[in-house]
């Protein structure tokens, strides 16, 4: 069966200010940023934004981060429109702000869970990487207060030099606490990160085949998952061939960025992936519809034919694609090769064939499969470019399930898995 169907999602970063000074920061976040009053976006902008979002992506998984969202003194009322409009709404927090009481009135809002940074099995490493003495233990009040709350949380782990060797440490640090998820982000160079020591390609190939025994090992208690690290579809479907839920770890069509996903900076600035410095537009100049469905910087992300180097001439380029903010950190060229990439295209047996599938973008899919009014009527509401894998994967799943038709139910449980297994708050 098909794990953690991906949808649509938008990553919104609300503020550059923040109450820590993590070494890997994409954002450069800082608690005096100095510009964030006269840059970032107003309370007014920001509603009208969740407007256009509604537009481009009318039931997208919505993160809202920094920096620390929570700094923002409008964060609730943003969180309580976003939600009142059908966005499933999340929080990216660092936790050092969350109480008891604040847990509870974010589930008021309508928060649906929470993703809270942890990156280290080691209290004292944690709190160097971020920059606070003292964040481990503020991280794991957050957890007990999110709980207490009843939200869903999920354990967010950037992997650098420093705590790769200790990842199935994390990983059941992160079960032991009660975590839905593990997501391990693989860090880009790019902010602060760009100063981090990062892993050695040998290092990472040695890591991505020992997360799928730890994700084996976890299987059926708590979701591991990668991110920034589209390789690991191919080097799991080598692994484990026979591994039905091998597609649902790494994606279907690698890195989502500028096909499935979009994120929105403190400024307004709308790019594929936060972790890559280019921009299709800016809200206050354009709309949202305009930059996603216009602007030369996400047409040539979606057009894996574009790509240069090793991934332009890779066969698995249409299932990965490569991080394109990595290679950008790299190269300064956003659709050169993934610099951590080991594999030599051509030397893979079970290699996909080079002309694409479900993962060449814009290609509608009809219906194979029955489907329920309300379910079929929904599918209009997906963006065109995704339609068709989606109802490709909706329907397998269906399959594998036994099911004689696809239903809104169904299509209700697999937007839950996009998030990494976030639930629905209980009532």
């Amino acid at each position: 069966m098909i794990q953690n169907l991906r949808g649509f999602v938008v990553s919104w970063n609300l503020t550059r200010c923040c109450n820590l000074m993590c070494r890997h920061c994409y954002m450069d976040a800082s608690p005096f940023p100095g510009r964030a009053s006269s840059e970032e976006l107003s309370t007014e902008s920001c509603l009208s934004i969740l407007d256009q979002i509604q537009e481009v992506a009318p039931e997208a998984l919505l993160i809202l981060s920094g920096g620390e969202a929570l700094l923002r003194p409008d964060f609730r009322l943003i969180a309580e429109r976003a939600s009142s409009l059908g966005f499933w709404v999340v929080l990216g927090t660092n936790g050092i702000a969350v109480d008891e009481g604040l847990a509870a009135r974010l589930r008021e809002t309508g928060i649906r869970g929470a993703g809270l940074s942890l990156d280290s099995a080691v209290p004292e490493r944690h709190d160097a990487f971020r920059g606070l003495s003292g964040a481990w233990g503020n991280t794991m009040k957050a957890i007990a207060s999110v709980k207490k709350a009843g939200l869903p949380f999920l354990i967010h782990t950037t992997v650098h030099k420093g705590n790769a060797g200790e990842i199935p440490e994390v990983a059941e640090k992160a079960y032991s606490l009660g975590a839905q998820a593990l997501q391990l982000f693989f860090l880009v160079p790019s902010g602060r990160g760009r100063f981090v020591t990062n892993i050695t390609v040998e290092e990472h190939d040695g890591l991505s085949k020992a997360l799928g025994q730890l994700r084996l090992r976890y299987s059926g208690k708590m979701l591991i998952n990668a991110k920034c690290a589209p390789h690991l579809r191919r080097i799991f479907q080598e692994e484990n061939p026979h591994d039905p839920d091998v597609r649902g770890f790494s994606g279907t069509g690698g890195c989502p960025a500028g096909t499935q996903y979009f994120a929105i900076t403190p400024e307004g600035d709308v790019t594929p992936c936060p972790y890559l410095p280019l921009y299709g537009g800016n809200l206050r100049r354009e709309p949202l519809s305009s930059i996603w469905n216009h602007s030369a910087l996400f047409q040539e992300i979606r057009d894996r034919k574009s790509l240069t180097g090793t991934c332009g001439i890779c066969e698995w380029k249409h299932a990965c694609g490569g991080c394109r903010a990595r290679a950008f950190g790299a190269t300064e060229d956003h659709l050169a090769a993934d610099p951590i990439c080991s594999y030599r295209p051509g030397s893979s047996p079970k290699a996909p064939s080079a002309s694409g599938g479900p993962e060449a973008y814009g290609q509608e899919c009809s219906v194979s499969l029955a489907w329920t009014p309300g379910a079929l009527a929904r599918t209009k509401r997906i963006p065109a470019f995704v339609r068709g894998m989606v109802i490709k994967k909706l329907e397998n799943m269906a399959r594998d399930r036994g099911l004689a038709e696809v239903s809104e139910t169904l299509m209700d449980e697999a937007r839950e898995r996009m998030t990494g297994h976030i639930p629905k708050s209980p009532p």
